[in-house]
């Protein structure tokens, strides 16, 4: 059976990737010590104090949204993340790791389609928004006379009241066209009263008032929370330097041009949240060749760096700044089975591994994972791939 919470979601994950990505792990020691709202923007596990810890969930709840993970797999992540940490939490295993798995996912699909919903061609496609209860085995009785509301996609209501609503909320908000509307012969409503009632939020004591039928913590909506961030964070994009003190950078020497290129790597791998793209390295000719590129000219995107840094923490902004030397003269260049991608073995001391990618026009390069490989894996790679490039003996091929 599909998990509940996902059955009736129709949108591809994408949106929802990138929204739950783009979260900061926030160690807390108990629920409610985050605002509502802030859940939009930080990924935490109440009780989870370790950066470590969360990273771990972190990893396991973005599996469970790009590979399709049931509750089943998260359920056995869950216990192996515990064993491994010697987290002492609250609740039953299997309890804990369902409103975990079942909380972030609803979210991040929530901000997914309120994302793909308020695009300016939806947005003018579909002028309408109607609130639909799905059939669950203990409905809210407000879930329930909200169900069928139409109400224009501008209307302030939605503010509060897009969904989910609550733990194990499975109503959606569906988009509606003007012929739709005539179709069903359905007129727009008058927006549901917005009764508020006081809370009081047992980690900092405060006094929250909460529209009645949503539980509290549910009462923002994820997708406007992520779109009002990322307008803000777009304000500070990082953009690739064109020219310092008026000379183009491609024209400055290269020690010079690698200084500039590994100053944007490292502010931009230091920002709390990454956002925009640098210029990170300069490809040899040779190397440019082999990739099949136009450009030699290679960028990191902030969205990249993110997903990079869920993955592999331990890789610090001094080591992704190390990215211009390595990529500009690396040790080896290995082929990848997919056209268009390269593999290059650097470093000394702790070798990495950074796989590049060309446009399919082949005018731009980007830096696709960057990882750090021990002596054996850095061996095994050389053994088992097809080397076109070999410092120590030139070109092989």
């Amino acid at each position: 059976m599909p998990d509940p919470v996902l059955s009736h979601v129709r949108l591809p994950p994408s949106e929802a990737i990138r929204y739950f990505r783009q979260k900061v792990n926030v160690p807390t020691e108990r629920w409610g010590e985050l605002e509502s709202a802030a859940h939009s923007r930080a990924f935490a596990v109440a009780g989870a104090a370790s950066t470590a810890l969360l990273n771990d969930f972190k990893t396991a709840v973005g599996r469970a949204l790009s590979d399709g993970t049931t509750l089943q797999e998260f359920k056995k992540s869950f216990n192996s993340i515990v064993k491994k940490h010697g987290w002492d939490h609250t609740g039953t295993p299997g309890w804990r790791a369902k409103v975990i798995y079942e909380t972030n996912i609803a979210d991040a699909y929530s901000a997914g389609r309120y994302r793909q919903m308020t695009t300016p061609e939806a947005l003018e496609l579909y002028p309408y928004w109607r609130y639909v209860h799905h059939e669950c085995a203990h409905p809210r009785p407000m879930h329930l006379a909200w169900s069928g509301t139409i109400l224009l996609n501008s209307d302030s209501w939605w503010e509060s009241h897009y969904t989910p609503n609550g733990y194990n909320c499975h109503c959606t908000i569906e988009v509606v066209s003007e012929a739709r509307m005539r179709r069903n012969q359905w007129t727009v409503d008058k927006a549901p009263p917005i009764d508020l009632k006081p809370w009081r939020n047992p980690a900092t004591g405060e006094i929250i008032h909460v529209p009645v039928g949503i539980d509290p913590g549910f009462q923002h909506n994820p997708g406007l929370e992520w779109a009002k961030a990322e307008k803000a964070r777009q304000a500070s994009a990082m953009t690739p330097l064109t020219h310092v003190k008026g000379q183009p950078v491609e024209a400055l020497p290269e020690q010079e041009r690698q200084a500039v290129q590994k100053k944007q790597i490292k502010q931009l791998a230091s920002m709390e949240r990454p956002t925009g793209i640098v210029d990170a390295a300069t490809l040899s000719e040779h190397v440019k060749n082999l990739l099949g590129s136009k450009s030699r000219q290679v960028f990191l995107s902030s969205e990249t760096l993110m997903k990079n840094q869920t993955h592999h923490p331990n890789i610090s902004p001094d080591d992704y700044a190390d990215l211009a030397a390595m990529i500009a003269d690396p040790d080896y260049v290995l082929k990848e089975k997919q056209e268009g991608r390269l593999t290059l073995l650097a470093g000394t001391g702790r070798p990495y591994r950074i796989v590049l990618k060309r446009t399919q026009n082949g005018n731009e390069n980007f830096i696709l994972s960057v990882t750090d490989i021990g002596d054996h894996h850095f061996a095994q790679l050389v053994r088992n791939r097809e080397v076109l490039f070999d410092k120590r003996h030139k070109e092989k091929k």
